[in-house]
């Protein structure tokens, strides 16, 4: 009996351990046959932290660049905001050295001061990036003319990016690259140079002309204009600095000479000539280089630029210092009066 009851619980024991594997075995071959479903919510379930983390990044940095592209706005809307460009002009004033100064004037005819207390400002020009750059002339008693460039940021600091002693600055123009080019014409032969001015200042000679010169101007290609009223002529230089003639004496008459330079959109040159008071003109140069008059009867105009919608503006600075606005037809009207002495003109953005 005994031994009946021990080999009783052993089969019991065996018969236990046998289920058991059994049972092991088929949750094995469970887990290998039916994975999917299971081992897919496992993975999401495994997944969410990882999941939620880059969300939670992706998140952050995203708020990140949303800030950092309203701080930026804030910070440069002064400067790209002015949907319109406004009229900056030269005044020399009375002559001296702290006579001359810049108006501004709204589209419609709105002037305020923007810069006054100036050395003979003469030639005005606007970089890519909203820097304002004003040609003027220093005399220094016992020493001569020096010519300055001065620079106005878009936020209105004022430095000096470069000098030219004993030389007169006159027009001013700048490159797709940033570079300043000014013109100056010596103190004692009336010769002119032409400096190119790097943004750091770097100051070196880009060409020059043989009489007393006055306005520059690029066209879409690049190449720089300049006007040589001494020489009634008017020089086109290649990037690279080799000079041509674009127009020589034989298009002015005897008593003309090239003062002022714009091109309008279509690529055509347009010239003011000085010299015969009353009938000093306008003229047109299509890029080929053929020749027509534009407006004539003026008096004493300097300088010339075009707005957005092509119009052109006229300095003419004697005998009563007046801005004329000249339609693309021709049609001329009076846009300010009462200027003492107005020398150059161009567009930029509002300040």
């Amino acid at each position: 009996m005994e031994k009946a009851s021990r080999e009783k619980k052993y089969d019991f024991v065996q018969r236990s351990l046998r289920n058991s594997f059994v049972k092991g075995k088929q949750s094995k071959q469970t887990q290998k046959e039916i994975p999917t479903e299971r081992k897919t919510m496992q993975t999401i379930r495994y997944c969410l932290p990882l999941r939620n983390s880059i969300s939670l990044s992706l998140v952050r940095r995203g708020f990140v660049l949303i800030a950092t592209a309203a701080v930026l706005a804030l910070l440069l809307a002064p400067i790209t905001a002015h949907a319109q460009n406004n009229l900056y002009v030269s005044i020399n004033g009375n002559g001296s050295n702290s006579g001359g100064s810049i108006f501004e004037y709204t589209l419609a005819g709105t002037q305020t001061t923007f810069a006054s207390g100036l050395s003979r400002p003469r030639g005005l020009a606007f970089d890519g990036i909203g820097n304002f750059f004003v040609a003027t002339t220093f005399d220094t008693p016992g020493d001569g003319f020096h010519g300055r460039i001065l620079k106005f940021t878009p936020r209105g600091k004022l430095s000096t990016l470069g000098n030219a002693a004993h030389n007169f600055s006159e027009g001013v123009a700048t490159d797709s690259a940033g570079n300043v080019f000014a013109m100056t014409d010596d103190e004692n032969t009336d010769a002119g140079t032409i400096f190119k001015f790097a943004p750091d200042g770097t100051r070196t000679i880009f060409g020059s002309t043989p009489g007393q010169s006055f306005d520059l101007a690029f066209d879409s290609a690049g190449n720089l204009f300049a006007a040589d009223s001494g020489s009634q002529t008017i020089f086109k230089f290649t990037p690279n600095g080799t000079r041509t003639v674009f127009a020589g004496p034989s298009a002015f008459t005897s008593d003309q000479g090239p003062e002022g330079l714009a091109f309008d959109s279509a690529g055509n040159l347009f010239v003011s000539t000085e010299g015969n008071p009353g009938n000093d003109t306008i003229l047109k140069f299509t890029p080929g280089g053929i020749e027509s008059t534009f407006v004539t009867d003026l008096r004493n105009p300097r300088d010339v630029a075009f707005d957005t919608l092509g119009n052109l503006f006229v300095v003419e600075f004697l005998p009563v210092g007046d801005i004329l606005k000249i339609t693309p037809d021709g049609t001329e009207t009076v846009f300010a009066t009462g200027l003492i002495r107005p020398q150059f003109l161009t567009f930029g953005p509002a300040r």
